[in-house]
């Protein structure tokens, strides 16, 4: 019998924010992984009804790389009789551009990153898993604003060339009040265009925060 143990996982972490664990890394199979990509798609087009402007397409690449990505670091977190020498081999470069259509196909797994980053860090601050997933989240910053990262280093000029990707980084930026983000010049302007009259009820204090150089 075919195991959906990959399926189950994100179907259960996008419906529930919890995770499936299991004893060993299992290979997935190539029909688990066109359900998969079935399933995120069909989660990415309902998302979509509710963005600002025109959303970019879905990429099926990009959301079947995040979902193995956070499928195989779901189980090194707890299981490292997991041969933790061929760790880098389950947490491969993707093999895409970085594009509004990638950066929000990749965020419907991405997206839960940062929590899962917070339960290793519990486990040990240390852990080499956390180099390598923090990567991956200075590329992928739209799935990071609630978790601490060098924002002066990350590249933000896909962000700014697409409308819906813009506008929705900047609500999540004020979801979370990123203080490092809302001090960028060109954010901290935007954002400021965004609240309008309503800046104090959208963010109090907001203008009491002082823009970087």
């Amino acid at each position: 019998m075919t195991h959906t143990f990959f399926l189950d996982m994100i179907q259960t972490l996008r419906a529930k924010e919890e995770i499936i664990l299991y004893k060993n890394i299992l290979s997935i199979s190539a029909l688990e992984k066109e359900n998969i990509i079935l399933f995120l798609e069909d989660e990415y087009q309902t998302e979509a009804l509710d963005f600002p402007f025109t959303p970019p397409a879905f990429d099926s690449a990009a959301a079947l790389w995040a979902a193995e990505t956070v499928y195989y670091a779901s189980q090194f977190i707890l299981f490292r009789e997991n041969d933790e020498t061929k760790m880098e081999d389950y947490f491969p470069s993707f093999q895409f551009d970085v594009t509004p259509a990638t950066i929000l196909s990749v965020d419907l797994c991405f997206r839960f990153l940062p929590d899962m980053l917070r339960q290793l860090s519990l486990i040990d601050a240390e852990d080499s898993l956390i180099v390598i997933l923090e990567k991956y989240l200075k590329t992928w910053h739209f799935s990071g604003i609630n978790y601490t990262l060098d924002f002066k280093e990350i590249e933000l000029e896909v962000i700014f060339s697409n409308p819906c990707l813009q506008q929705l980084y900047l609500n999540r930026i004020t979801t979370h009040k990123n203080i490092p983000l809302a001090k960028l010049p060109k954010i901290n302007q935007l954002l400021k265009a965004n609240f309008g009259i309503f800046e104090e009820t959208f963010w109090p204090n907001f203008k009491t925060l002082n823009v970087n150089d």
